[in-house]
């Protein structure tokens, strides 16, 4: 039986086993991107984001396929070639086998950029009672229904055809907010298959769930996830969410709080929380490439006798207008800064399709101008901003900060908390908002606030500048451990003990 994991720091990458014959993923979007060039030609290139990253340490050792969406006109053309929807994988090191799913681009178009990232995705963190006019009732059942439904469906069909292509254990895996009843549709088909889920963003509390979607929908929602064996969030109070959630909702689920499992309809579910974390390795490697010491040179010209960072995708659930309000304040209690700090906010455009998204940017942006107005002078700009998506900058950014702000109002983990303890080199001071995901792990690391409070981050970043050099020192210390001895490798590890665990039982 799957019990919750303690840090483990023996786990090191590529020395994972999977007690299964069979590993198969299955997530929104692939481990391999296809992209037509100009000349016609289908390319291929490494899909983005962490969990490509995380996942293909593990499959080495066992035979994977990987399960996505064909999102691109290039994965669609390269699906042409493919043996029953199956490619082998182009790229050396990530060793699977590729089975993408096709849908119409209006299913398509419902599923991922109607119900899952503008209606879930809002809902979950928090905000859609900020989006004004996102949909009508009626549009968002025809998005659940025409969209979201069939393209899970689809995932489905698709796993099921993986399980049933070859007679031998097999462990399914799935990934985040896209996918929610995958699961129990494959159990429909497949009922003594192993499944573990894993839920990116954050999970609110059952209360807000009922007040922003139609009471069917959630319960939907929620018996969907129950179809896998194990469920994982990224944070205690995210898991104990769903447990509440599945009480509220089912009155014949048995549900035990203590020992985080769920028992429903003969299925038993155990949820875990798994923080998910970062590279340390990589990221410092990144930062000692040509690339990486190129962007270190570039920054240095922007450093001052103080400098305080932030790195955010511009989206109003990172409260970075807050954080400026924050700033200007410090400015205002204390002239001695001036000329003294600089402010570096390295922000990425994010969502610009979506109203909201625009006003915020504009938003931002306009805090930026009205600062360096207010405070400027010709030898000093109080905010440098970056509006790209260098991660390289960034990265060498993050060595020579003084002060991290991470005010964020509620997010799945926000990775940057972690990425600036483990390649920072100025014993910079992290101060860190209760409600942000990495809280969990790095509390006794950082300087706490309430992200909606200005006066307070004002005073947290003011205290964090003042600190004497030995509490610096131990602050930056403790981050940096809790990082290194909780990175990416440890992640996939406590999953993966916990799904052997399990294993051994089927």
């Amino acid at each position: 039986m799957p019990t919750a994991t303690k840090k483990n720091p023996q786990h090191e990458k590529n020395q994972l086993s999977i007690d299964a014959d069979r590993l198969i993923i299955a997530t929104n979007r692939g481990p391999v991107e296809y992209f037509k060039t100009k000349e016609g030609t289908v390319k291929s290139r490494r899909g983005s984001g962490g969990v490509v990253t995380a996942l293909t340490s593990t499959v080495s050792a066992v035979n994977a396929t990987w399960v996505a969406l064909a999102m691109t006109e290039g994965d669609r053309e390269a699906l042409k070639d493919a043996e029953d929807g199956v490619m082998p994988s182009p790229i050396r090191d990530i060793n699977v086998r590729l089975r993408y799913v096709t849908v119409p681009k209006a299913t398509y178009r419902k599923h991922y950029d109607m119900m899952s990232n503008r209606v879930l995705w809002f809902t979950q963190h928090y905000l859609l009672d900020q989006a004004n006019g996102v949909f009508t009732s009626q549009q968002m059942q025809d998005a659940w229904e025409k969209g979201y439904y069939k393209v899970n469906q689809a995932i489905a069909d698709a796993v099921s055809a993986e399980i049933e292509s070859k007679d031998s254990k097999a462990l399914v895996m799935l990934h985040d907010y896209h996918l929610y009843l995958a699961s129990a549709m494959i159990r429909k088909r497949h009922p003594s298959v192993a499944m573990q889920q894993f839920i990116h963003i954050p999970w609110p509390e059952n209360r807000y769930w009922a007040s922003s979607l139609p009471t069917e929908m959630t319960k939907e929602i929620h018996q969907g996830l129950l179809g896998n064996d194990i469920l994982g969030f990224q944070t205690r109070g995210d898991a104990q969410n769903f447990l509440n959630g599945v009480r509220a909702f089912f009155e014949d689920a048995e549900v035990d709080m203590d020992e985080r499992f769920v028992v429903f309809e003969g299925h038993k579910t155990f949820v875990r929380d798994y923080p998910i974390s970062i590279s340390v390795s990589d990221e410092r490697h990144l930062l000692q490439g040509v690339a990486g010491k190129r962007a270190t040179e570039n920054i240095k010209p922007f450093l001052n006798k103080y400098t305080l960072m932030r790195v955010d995708r511009i989206e109003p659930t990172k409260n970075i207008v807050q954080g400026f309000q924050a700033y200007d304040t410090l400015l205002e209690q204390h002239p001695d800064l001036h000329g003294q700090i600089t402010f570096l906010a390295f922000l990425v455009p994010s969502r610009q399709s979506l109203p909201l998204y625009r006003k915020y940017q504009d938003e931002t942006m306009k805090a930026i101008e009205d600062i360096n107005s207010k405070y400027g002078r010709k030898d000093w700009t109080p905010i440098h901003s970056f509006i790209q998506n260098d991660r390289i900058a960034a990265l060498a950014a993050l060595q020579f900060y003084n002060v991290l702000l991470v005010n964020s109002l509620i997010d799945g983990m926000n990775l940057v908390a972690k990425e600036g303890a483990a390649v920072n080199t100025t014993d910079g001071v992290l101060v860190l908002s209760r409600t942000s995901g990495a809280f969990q792990q790095l509390e006794n690391a950082a300087i706490a606030i309430s992200p909606s409070n200005s006066n307070e981050t004002a005073e947290a970043l003011y205290q964090a500048l003042t600190l004497p050099a030995s509490e610096r020192k131990r602050l930056a210390e403790s981050a940096r451990q809790e990082v290194e001895h909780n990175d990416l490798s440890t992640w996939i590890a406590q999953q993966i003990d916990d799904v052997n665990n399990l294993l051994k039982t089927r």
